[in-house]
């Protein structure tokens, strides 16, 4: 029982929230379209006029705009492909490797990147969805062509949106009016997320580090019990301020120091409390890099004097809580916008994968071999979220 009111008190929003999703969807499932029994569409008619406003005032930026998005699009589609064969190859032939991919949802550790506070996920994916899905609409409209809804889509613990043009419409215009179009919405989120980014780096995180002093790095986890750190004894939470004695204050400092050795180096460790020697591991990216076997890394600081009280303290919360979710805005725009650049049946890749095909191959072969590359990336993907599981399970 104090298991369960433990787990409700700390996932209290997530529930709540997914209250709100639950009742909205049985108050409106008259309305609802329901695809391959799992995707619940809400169409409506928001934003129409607001696309229509920018897509004159705008036509000529957003036309030039569009067709750069379109080779940004296909080099997204290249890289993101590549990184999805290439992570299940390093899954596959080095066991001890974490996975590249993995959802990110609110309250779920994402390794490497930490837990996703909600209101963090809540406010980013409505900017990212609200950016993406008028992306699409503006460029459509900018080519004069209708955009006849825009709509919320379910699909089970993750939200969406979309903008619904005229299909038929579309599917007549040339190819680079196409391209655009659907190359808009994850083009968009990756400006987005380069605009998150420097306003990260060049505004939020300077602010934030002025704050504060740091006094080294800690780490939440192990890679592998059989990996440096673990079998050293230096367990998690254990502050590092230092490496073959020198002081590093941050991680990046440590991880510069570290570079200068190599895989079966023995060196020495300092903590606060003491020091730790131990034989440096192969990092399994590069077998000539040396290996610590840890993760969930982060640099750990006190805050100054004068931002502990008062007004200064509330400035100093609100800095590091826009840095915060810059940081997180950045990962999931830059995420998502590649997301949807992968050739899946469902997603802007696909579609634009699917119009070149087409032209290629005439639409019967072109739409045979969409179908099986679309299906063989579906099964990529699906590897790469599971692999790690169905390993440890079966072998």
């Amino acid at each position: 029982m104090v298991e369960i009111l433990s787990f409700l008190l700390r996932y209290k929003f997530i529930i709540l929230f997914y209250l709100f999703v639950a009742s909205f969807l049985f108050l409106k499932r008259k309305k609802l379209e329901v695809q391959a029994k799992v995707i619940f569409l809400y169409r409506m008619k928001w934003g129409l006029k607001w696309m229509d406003k920018y897509a004159q005032k705008f036509r000529e930026w957003i036309i030039l705009l569009g067709y750069i998005g379109v080779g940004a699009g296909y080099v997204g589609l290249v890289f993101i492909s590549y990184i999805l064969i290439k992570n299940l190859y390093t899954l596959i032939m080095q066991p001890q490797a974490v996975s590249g991919v993995s959802l990110v949802l609110p309250g779920v550790n994402v390794p490497g990147l930490g837990v996703l506070p909600f209101w963090y996920w809540l406010l980013a994916i409505f900017i990212i969805a609200l950016v993406h899905e008028f992306s699409h609409g503006i460029v459509a409209r900018a080519h004069k062509i209708e955009v006849k809804n825009t709509g919320i889509a379910f699909f089970g613990p993750i939200l969406g949106a979309f903008v619904e043009p005229n299909e038929k419409k579309l599917r007549k215009e040339s190819d680079i009016k196409q391209y655009s179009v659907l190359a808009a919405g994850a083009f968009s989120n990756i400006l987005l997320g380069i605009v998150a980014l420097l306003l990260l780096t060049l505004a939020f995180a300077p602010l934030q580090e002025s704050m504060v002093i740091s006094t080294g790095f800690t780490f939440d986890n192990y890679v592998d019990p059989s990996l440096p750190f673990a079998k050293a004894g230096i367990l998690p939470g254990t502050l590092i301020t230092g490496i073959e004695g020198k002081d590093t204050v941050q991680f990046q400092d440590f991880a510069e120091e570290l570079s200068f050795y190599r895989p079966g180096d023995k060196i020495t460790i300092k903590t606060v409390e003491k020091e730790y020697s131990l034989i440096l591991g192969k990092n399994p990216d590069n077998l000539e890099k040396p290996y610590l076997g840890i993760q969930d890394i982060h640099n750990e600081f006190e805050v100054k004097e004068k931002y502990s009280r008062g007004v200064w303290k509330a400035v100093y919360v609100s800095i590091g809580w826009l840095a915060g979710f810059m940081r997180w805005l950045f990962i999931l725009s830059l995420g998502i916008g590649l997301f949807n650049l992968l050739p899946l049946p469902i997603v802007d890749g696909g579609r634009m994968a699917q119009v070149f095909l087409h032209k290629l191959k005439g639409p019967v072969n072109g739409e045979k071999r969409y179908r099986q590359i679309s299906l063989l990336f579906l099964l990529i993907l699906l590897l790469n979220l599971f692999y790690p599981l169905l390993a440890k399970l079966f072998f």
